[in-house]
């Protein structure tokens, strides 16, 4: 007998059943499928969101059940592996069944727009396993290795050009790089990953110059590194780090003060003298960026700081304060400056 309508043969409509699903383990996803043709056919395309928890899942043959569907969301919590579940002390590495299979999964699904692999199947962010993962030379080959798959993904149009790319590995390029001065992988990163992840990564190995350089090169580069977002993004990427300074005898103001690493002013070097000019932003824009962390409406900025944005041509309103760099009262500056 023909198969009746999926909203006679189990009940609910098409959408609520997509609703449902969308919380539930990409396992449970495919146990239900089976339900009958007309599931595959009407709900699976429906579905936005998958959770893969188990690395046998990321296979072309469940992918091909979706159609090339709408999946707008991917997030994978098995690219950890435990190697000796059973020994006393537990050791971890990254999955290479897992790394092989991402990109053909992915390729399944040309709507996709967001890939998380920053957790694991308890919730745990990976950075708190990397410290240790990564000393694992097998780990960083991995993980290398998937990064290259996603290039050659990008490039050849197999994902999404825009996919945003969630985990350590593609946020800090420390995790990728052997830290090789100008090592091809890292050059392959920024050629290749959507801009705002080349961009982002600003541990690359091959400099800061380098990379910009690479991202102008390629479309819509020249228009990202030219906007104000960019460069207000910088701006607001500062420490705060405590100063008590004497103002008149047993005087003091204590307060914390804007500080910048090397990278972030050198970066804002590079970009306002090659690519963006910092007077098309007016003082309060860019007293609002420093002061973003500020409690009050004062913002004190460290003088080396101050007096270096000035040379590139920021311009502050009247809110700013400055203050000498020996009255901070914690030695971090001294590693970041």
């Amino acid at each position: 007998s023909p198969i009746p309508p999926i909203n006679e043969s189990i009940g609910l409509p098409v959408e609520l059943w997509a609703y449902i699903l969308e919380f539930c383990r990409f396992r449970d996803v495919m146990e239900c499928s089976v339900v009958n043709t007309t599931f595959i056919k009407e709900v699976l395309p429906m579905i936005t969101k998958l959770f893969i928890y188990h690395k046998d899942d990321l296979t072309v043959a469940f992918a091909r059940r979706f159609g090339y569907g709408n999946a707008r969301e991917v997030a994978v919590f098995c690219l950890i592996t435990c190697l000796d579940p059973d020994g006393d002390e537990e050791l971890f590495s990254i999955c290479q069944y897992t790394c092989s299979r991402i990109v053909p999964f992915l390729a399944y699904f040309p709507s996709l727009e967001t890939v998380g692999l920053d957790v694991d199947a308890q919730g745990i962010p990976l950075n708190s396993y990397f410290r240790d993962t990564f000393e694992q030379k097998d780990s960083v080959e991995i993980i290398r290795s998937l990064v290259r798959s996603l290039c050659g993904a990008f490039d050849s149009g197999a994902v999404p050009k825009n996919l945003r790319l969630y985990g350590p590995a593609f946020q800090a390029g420390s995790f990728i790089c052997y830290r090789e001065s100008g090592c091809n992988l890292c050059r392959m990163f920024c050629q290749s990953f959507p801009l705002n992840t080349a961009l982002n990564s600003r541990a690359t190995c091959i400099g800061v110059k380098t990379r910009l350089e690479l991202v102008s090169k390629r479309p819509g580069g020249p228009e990202i590194l030219s906007s104000p977002d960019m460069v207000l993004e910088l701006l607001r990427s500062h420490y705060d780090v405590p100063f008590k300074m004497e103002t008149a005898p047993n005087q003091y103001v204590e307060d914390q003060a804007v500080v910048y690493s090397r990278e972030v002013m050198e970066e804002l070097e590079i970009l306002c003298k090659n690519y963006f000019d910092p007077r098309v932003l007016t003082p309060e824009v860019i007293t609002e960026a420093v002061g973003s962390s500020a409690e009050d409406d004062q913002v004190w900025v460290v003088q080396q700081h101050h007096e270096g944005l000035s040379d590139l041509g920021f311009k502050f309103d009247e809110s700013i304060m400055v203050v000498d760099e020996k009255f901070l009262l914690s030695e971090f500056h001294q590693h970041i400056m």
